[in-house]
């Protein structure tokens, strides 16, 4: 069972949301080190089979029993200390409860066993980065790598630790190749358009939200993405589309990074009123948020309705009065 990242990125404009995908966790590096046997490159990765009793263990925690997994995986490895496969999915069972030392533990030992097993090192490496463990993260990536160039995923994490360390040249190349392994996998496009927004490649980020675009419906969260990315390429009117398109299968009341991200791409294509309208949704399902305050405040205050502005800026200096806003807020009203 194999692990991914996430999306690099804003979700919702001035909420400077990271949406993640997947379970783990941030927290201190781990001083261990992983002992990586070479292979010859002749031969191929492994996929260890899983056994009766791993096999139930995936289809219960697939369904969250994790408990029930759990002691099957116990079970397994009882009868076998040595199938890498088990441990494998012991690891996830610990990233699944929070314990995090207990998983690389887990993840290492399959690594131990099966020098070839790519999935092992994958899932290892993801933990490892989340865990901000770059280097060792980023050994194990590029071991899986190594050892199957075809495997998506692991080109993909690979992709977002090299992001970690500025190395933006590797990224991009580990994006390219996720993408051309799954070009109907939304996630690695967006994540590269976000690199080359960073970048000011504007135009190759709008070519890679573009392809991205008819793979995100009916998916909020990336839609929410392609279109706040839309929005940030300087594409706000089709960014508006996308985003309208996500209400028709948002829940209801839709998400309020939904209504946030939508108005501030109404707002950029010029259509006020409704940006207005929308932000003011948004406050409302979420009325102690200081940047929701200070965006309504902000659209209103650049229309010159600065009495009507007044009470969201003053909101966002008292939800938050340290916070970064603040000041941006004090300055619009000293200039009313």
């Amino acid at each position: 069972m194999k692990r991914l990242g996430g999306i690099r990125g804003a979700t919702a404009g001035v909420l400077s949301t990271l949406v993640c995908l997947g379970v783990g966790a941030c927290g201190g590096g781990s001083a261990s080190q992983a002992v990586i046997v070479e292979a010859s490159p002749q031969e191929p990765p492994s996929r260890p089979l899983a056994s009766a009793k791993v096999a139930e263990g995936e289809q219960l925690l697939a369904k969250g029993a994790v408990k029930e997994a759990w002691a099957l995986f116990e079970e397994a490895l009882a009868e076998d200390p040595n199938d890498p496969r088990a441990w494998l999915d012991l690891g996830l069972v610990h990233e699944e409860v929070g314990d995090w030392s207990a998983a690389e533990r887990a993840y290492r030992r399959a690594t131990e066993i099966d020098g070839r097993f790519t999935e092992a090192f994958n899932n290892l490496g993801v933990l490892l980065r989340e865990r901000q463990n770059l280097p060792d993260a980023i050994t194990m990536l590029e071991h899986a790598v190594a050892l199957d160039p075809n495997f998506g995923p692991a080109r993909f994490n690979l992709a977002l630790a090299y992001e970690d360390t500025g190395n933006l040249e590797g990224a991009e190349r580990e994006y390219l190749a996720a993408i051309e392994q799954a070009s109907d996998d939304p996630v690695p496009r967006i994540n590269l358009a976000m690199l080359y927004l960073r970048t000011n490649r504007t135009e190759d980020a709008l070519v890679q939200l573009r392809a991205a675009e008819p793979s995100v419906q009916g998916d909020v969260l990336l839609s929410i993405a392609v279109g706040s990315a839309l929005r940030r390429a300087g594409a706000p009117e089709d960014a508006v589309r996308v985003l309208h398109g996500a209400l028709a299968y948002a829940s209801d009341p839709p998400p309020t990074e939904l209504l946030a991200e939508l108005a501030l791409a109404l707002y950029a294509s010029d259509d006020h009123k409704a940006a207005q309208s929308t932000m003011r949704r948004a406050v409302d399902q979420r009325p102690n948020d200081p940047a929701l305050q200070y965006a309504l405040g902000t659209m209103l205050a650049s229309q010159g309705q600065h009495d009507e502005a007044k009470p969201y800026l003053k909101r966002t200096i008292q939800l938050a009065p340290n916070g970064p806003l603040a000041p941006r807020a004090r300055a619009q009203l000293q200039a009313q």
